[in-house]
């Protein structure tokens, strides 16, 4: 691991401890530092409304605070699970209001339900796989990258990439 990520993930962690005593202006920092990550992620899981789920997983995450527990994973991954989870309901949402002739003819106002699909099928991998994709395609992390947040050498995070987009690829085809 580089000097310069190392460093950051200890002043990250005092910005998170900071943060969970009930320090506002430490949550802003983590806050500007992982919302555009935050919106990517469910810009790419819903398509319109990412604005709505990004802040919505901030909000849930400053309440939540209190009971996070440092695990090693970057915290940024922590609030990934908690937009998977507001994409989740959202998507339970849709559906119900989803008109009944819209289902029955096949025809969608918003072509998001291949987003909706890859959601729910991100959902079903394992935290591990699921975690390095989330890193490596909707934050953009190299495999040096995540491999340092996740504490791995880039040749595993390669491997895994691969088992886990193989494993993408099987829940899909379901």
């Amino acid at each position: 691991m580089d000097v310069h990520a190392r460093t950051e993930t200890m002043e990250e962690r005092e910005l998170v401890g900071m943060a969970r005593q009930g320090d506002q202006d430490a949550f802003g920092k983590l806050f500007l530092a992982h919302y555009g990550a935050i919106f990517r992620l469910a810009r790419a899981s819903l398509g319109e409304g990412a604005e709505d789920i990004a802040s919505e997983t901030f909000v849930r995450a400053w309440v939540a605070l209190p009971r996070y527990r440092d695990t090693g994973a970057p915290f940024v991954s922590w609030l990934c699970g908690i937009a998977r989870h507001i994409v989740v309901d959202e998507v339970r949402r849709r559906v119900r209001v989803q008109p009944h002739e819209d289902i029955v003819t096949g025809t969608f106002e918003h072509p998001s339900e291949d987003r909706l699909t890859l959601a729910a099928a991100l959902d079903d991998l394992p935290d591990e796989q699921r975690q390095i994709l989330e890193l490596k395609f909707f934050l953009g992390l190299t495999n040096d990258e995540v491999g340092a947040a996740l504490g791995k050498t880039p040749g595993a995070v390669n491997t895994q990439q691969w088992r886990a987009l193989q494993a993408l690829r099987k829940v899909m085809s379901r």
